[in-house]
Order: structure tokens, then sequence, then C-alpha cells
């Protein structure tokens, strides 16, 4: 498909906003009106839910699902589908420590769940416990050899380990073991896929498979938002602000809107992004000690732009006492850095960077610490206009 016919596709999606997943909703909550005692028909609803919510990050779904979780277990107390969707809903919400806690729970009840192995590796690499989400993801594929599941959480380490080759190969794998029926699934592989294929610098091919997904999902707040991504990898700020503004009016949410000024700044359209910049400060600032937040993007807006190191050093402690993830680390490398601790900013990049992630802008970061702190030459300047997060806790 044609670059142009990709773009206006993926921009169709503020004019039908469908989900796949909405009949699936909608099934559900006639069948709560026909049988409201049915603690089952709750569960199928949550489930709805978080698999749109995956999709566009609005936290007011897994809120949704949440309340569905509760009837579902004021119904039938402790029952276990329920328990299991919670996990997704903590997941979701970045309750991280929660949502791990209860997944150890649930493995120590019913342990060969491939399901529950893949929470506690979403849960795991959220919170930088890279070694036991890894052996989670094992866990998984060893439990059902060639599973789909077990592929999808291979490749989400892969992509953190520095292996991005092996990443788009194991979503390729998940994906051919994915039900042809199962088009949010198909098509979040798909974007997934071409997320990381971008990343390794390749964005015809990125392209491609976005292509291939808004066939799929025309309305993919995701995949739009990659979209866009891949508009300014080409050299197209201005068709990238424009989709970024239109994911932000859908889904409102801070990292929205930070992506959307970011662009409007590369494309030279100086004083709207500065208006956007000072509405997301503000709105970014509301959030910081909630679970779901935009603090990378407030770190990285407080070292690269609105020079203040010390409330980028303040924020990034705050964030590193929850998790200790690669990202998390990097942005507190970096804060560090910019109040002048090197030794100590040199410390945190080595940990964020020895699991082997590449991202190019932790690279550049870590090479003006190390110059600091060896006294030699300084590399080129670099930013971190765009902070990257880990993937695995919104995967479910």
């Amino acid at each position: 498909m044609r670059l142009s016919l990709l773009f206006l596709s993926c921009a169709s999606f503020l004019l039908a906003w469908q989900s796949p997943a909405d009949p699936r909703i909608a099934a559900a909550r006639q069948q709560m009106a026909a049988n409201p005692k049915a603690f089952q028909t709750y569960n199928e609803l949550a489930a709805g839910l978080c698999r749109k919510a995956r999709d566009t990050s609005d936290i007011t779904l897994y809120d949704q699902a949440n309340d569905a979780v509760d009837r579902s277990l004021a119904l039938s107390p402790g029952n276990y589908d329920a328990m299991k969707l919670r996990v997704t809903v903590l997941l979701g919400k970045h309750e991280f420590q929660q949502a791990l806690k209860l997944a150890q729970e649930l493995n120590h009840k019913v342990p060969d769940d491939i399901g529950n192995w893949a929470s506690l590796a979403d849960a795991n690499a959220a919170l930088g416990n890279y070694s036991e989400a890894e052996r989670d993801a094992q866990w998984v594929l060893d439990l059902r050899r060639g599973s789909a599941l077990g592929f999808e959480k291979a490749a989400g380490l892969r992509e953190l380990f520095g292996d991005n080759e092996g990443a788009i190969e194991f979503y390729g794998e998940a994906l051919s073991r994915t039900a042809q029926s199962d088009l949010d699934q198909r098509a979040w592989l798909l974007t997934q896929k071409a997320r990381v294929t971008l990343a390794s610098g390749n964005p015809k091919s990125a392209s491609d498979t976005l292509a291939e997904a808004l066939h799929l999902f025309p309305a993919s707040q995701l995949a739009a938002l990659v979209s866009a991504d891949v508009q300014s990898a080409n050299g197209n700020p201005t068709e990238a602000a424009s989709l970024f503004e239109k994911c932000y009016h859908a889904v409102p949410s801070s990292v929205n809107l930070y992506k959307w000024a970011t662009a409007l700044d590369q494309a030279g359209q100086k004083e709207k992004a500065d208006e956007q910049f000072a509405a997301f400060e503000k709105k970014a600032r509301a959030e910081v000690s909630q679970p779901y937040n935009a603090n990378l993007e407030l770190i990285a807006y407080y070292t690269d732009r609105k020079t203040n190191p010390a409330e980028a050093l303040r924020i990034a402690t705050l964030e590193s006492a929850k998790r200790q993830d690669c990202h998390t680390l990097a942005a507190l490398a970096w804060a560090l850095y910019q109040n002048g601790k090197f030794g100590d900013a040199k410390t945190e990049m080595d940990k964020a960077l020895a699991v082997g992630i590449r991202e190019a802008t932790y690279l550049c970061h870590a090479a003006l610490i190390s110059a600091k702190v060896n006294n030699t030459s300084q590399p080129r300047s670099c930013t971190s206009d765009r902070p990257m997060q880990a993937s695995l806790g919104d995967s479910k």
C-alpha cells in the first residue's frame, strides 16, 4: 500500500471509532441485562474492555473493567477468571507491584496456567526484574510449546535485550499462530512488529506492516501513534504532528499531548508547541504521584526543554523508587547528569544498559556521561524528546 493511502486510512479512526472489541463488549452488556447475576458475563465484559484499553491506553476503560471484575467477584467470590482479569487491569493501570503480588498468588494455586505466567513476565519486566521475566516467559513456552502467547512474551523481551531482529521474528511467529478471527490481537501484533521494525531503521518495511494492521483494525489508536513515528522518521514532521493531534483528541492523555507538542516543535510550529508543552506540564504534574503517569516524559521535559534539573531529579527519584526498569533508570541517569552528579549518573546508566537495550538516545546520553566522568572530549549533544517505555506491561 502506498504511504499516502496508509496514513489516510490511519486518520480514519476519528471518523468511525470502532474497536474489534466493541461487539464483544456490547454482547456482554446484553447478556448482563438478560441475566444480571451471571458472574461470567462480567468477566467477559472486563476482558473486552481490557482489550480495547490495550489499544488506546485509555485509563478509564481499565476503571470500567475493574468495576466489572468487582461485580463478578461479588457474585462469585474468588472466581479464578476474575482474579486473572484483576491482574490484567492492574498491569494496564501500571500498578505493577500489586499485579506481581496477585499473579504470584494465582501462580501458586494454578502453576500450569500459561496466561498467568505471561502476566508474571509482564509485571517483572515492567519493574526491571528481567531475569525473572525471562524465566516466566520461558515457562509459557515450556508448558505449551509453540504457543502464540509464548512467542509474544519472548518478542517483548528480545527487544529489551537489544535483539530487534529476534523480536521481529518472534512477533511474526506469534502472528502465524493467532486465529484469523482475532482481529485486534493480530493488529496489535502487527503494530508491535512495525514499531520494532521502525526502531531498527526500516521505515518502509514498518509502513508496509502497519498497512496490514490497519486493514484489520482501521481505527487502531496504537497503529496511528506508530504511523506518526514513521512520518517523523521519513522527515514529515507536519504530518506526524497532525496524526499526534488526532490521537490526543481521541485519547487526551499526558503522553499523547507530549508527543503532539514534540512533533509541533520539530515541525517548526514553535508558538503552538510551547502552548501544548505548557498544557502538558500542568497535566503531567497532576499525575506525578499516580501509578499511571507521564513521569518519563516530564523528566525529559525538565532536562531538555524547560531547564529544571532539580525537579527532573526529584521526579526521577520518586519513579525509580517504584520500578527499576531500564527506561526509568536511564531517565534517572540523565537527571543526575543534568544536576552535575556524573558518577552517580554513570552508575545508573550502566545498570540501565546492562540488560542490552540499544535505544539511540540512551547510548548518546551514556557517551556524554562517560565523557564527564573520564574527563574526555564531549560527543555530540542529544536530547530525550521521545522517552521509551516498557511495552510488556501493556501487552495483555
